[in-house]
């Protein structure tokens, strides 16, 4: 765990910046995501809303049927069409 006095240098993927945060939606965040530190909760937050984008947009694929993916009711045709 780190300490208030641990510095952290930012890697190749991150960038130091300053934030004004509320803290009571900081701390909600916090209990629903089940991190500790400010920077966890931001980085798990900004990832959560990265993958609920990637669900929607499955969810979209799948409603218009653009999977790619055989349909049940395809199946005759395509056995029909198979065998000739």
């Amino acid at each position: 765990m780190l300490s208030a006095m641990t510095k952290v240098e930012p890697s190749g993927n991150d960038q130091r910046t300053t934030l004004v945060i509320d803290l009571k939606e900081l701390r909600r965040a916090q209990a629903v995501l089940g991190t500790r530190t400010t920077r966890e909760t931001v980085n798990r937050a900004l990832h959560e809303v990265s993958r609920v984008a990637a669900l929607r947009q499955a969810a979209a694929l799948v409603r218009r049927g653009d999977l790619g993916v055989v349909q049940p009711e395809d199946l005759p045709e395509l056995r029909r069409t198979r065998s000739v």
